[in-house]
């Protein structure tokens, strides 16, 4: 190996040690470095290793000594510190739409930005068992094949599947291919869903990305209706309940004063309050949908719907309909 291609692999290593076997609290010596370096059959004196310790420097890589006798040596510049690694771990551990599996193979990848030494914690605190997880191992190849799809704006094809009662996969319409055109990808509830344009009901609609199968780049070009305004995924999330898909409206809402903090954290700050008899009204844009009814009912006597009419008597519609089947149970 010429003398420059190995020393470019000294610094790496020299690098790579430093990050899995040291901290702010535990350094290695001089002869521990030249140790771990000889186990890649790399040999190197003490002079060399403070010329690449200030090398690592110069690329904002820093290196630290210790207040030690003899003197150790430290990586003080991390791509992420503790607290940032246990958020990033914590939100893979909690993703329905990632595997067991997948989880824990992350997290030990996560394990070796922290250094040998506190590995550990990010095991002892973050659990992935007992969590409600996604059986389909090939959702991060499809969060992959979505994004391909976007970028070079192409229709995709795919199957869509339910569990059935016997937990297998049932697929949706016999197994027949959806053929849309993907917008953009949301997650929304632990869960990602991909937005996509269907062109027969000129609409946007959501799906499950773990609930997809033999995804397929198609060669037609997306539906210009799915390019033409510019999506924002926030915005999307606020307007829809549960990722259920349906008709946008205006619609009124009438609440106590004490679900103000409920409306806020929903839809953001930047609605109007009007205060009333009854606490304050506002008027949001929302998706109907089951979800949203139910989303209205769960606060009981302190919400109502004001209007539209329409939307307001499809809510009590829905309420007869429940106490009929417990009328006729």
């Amino acid at each position: 190996m010429p003398r420059s291609e190995k020393q470019k692999g000294k610094l790496f290593r020299l690098m790579e040690i430093l990050m899995r076997e040291t901290d702010d609290t535990h350094g290695l010596s001089m002869p521990e470095i030249i140790t771990a370096l000889s186990e890649y059959g790399i040999s190197a004196e003490r002079k060399s290793i403070y010329d690449d310790i200030i090398t690592l420097g110069e690329l904002g890589i820093d290196v630290i000594t210790l207040p030690t006798r003899p003197p150790k040596y430290s990586l003080s510049s991390r791509s992420f510190d503790m607290a940032e690694l246990k958020i990033l771990a914590d939100a893979v551990a909690s993703s329905k739409f990632v595997t067991a599996e997948k989880s824990r193979e992350i997290i030990d990848k996560l394990r070796h930005f922290a250094g040998k030494h506190r590995a550990g914690e990010l095991s002892r605190q973050v659990y992935v068992e007992d969590r409600i997880k996604t059986m389909n191992d090939a959702v991060p190849e499809n969060i992959e094949l979505l994004h391909k799809a976007i970028n070079e704006n192409k229709k995709i094809t795919f199957r869509y599947f339910d569990y059935g009662i016997n937990k297998q996969r049932v697929y949706r319409h016999d197994g027949a291919l959806y053929v849309t055109s993907p917008v953009s990808l949301v997650r929304n509830d632990e869960n990602y869903y991909l937005v996509a344009y269907d062109e027969r009901e000129g609409t946007n609609k959501n799906f499950r990305i773990d609930k997809m199968a033999d995804i397929n780049l198609s060669e037609e070009k997306r539906s210009k209706e799915s390019t033409l305004d510019r999506f924002n995924p926030a915005a999307y999330s606020n307007k829809v309940f549960g990722m259920y898909g349906g008709r946008e409206e205006l619609v009124t809402l009438e609440c106590r004063e004490r679900l103000s903090g409920v409306i806020v954290d929903r839809f953001g700050i930047e609605h109007t309050f009007i205060k009333s008899d009854f606490g304050f009204r506002v008027s949001l844009r929302v998706m109907l949908s089951p979800n949203f009814y139910a989303w209205v009912l769960g606060f009981g006597k302190d919400m109502r719907i004001i209007a539209p009419e329409a939307v307001k008597n499809e809510l009590l519609t829905r309420l007869s309909e429940i106490k009929e089947i417990y009328e006729n149970e």
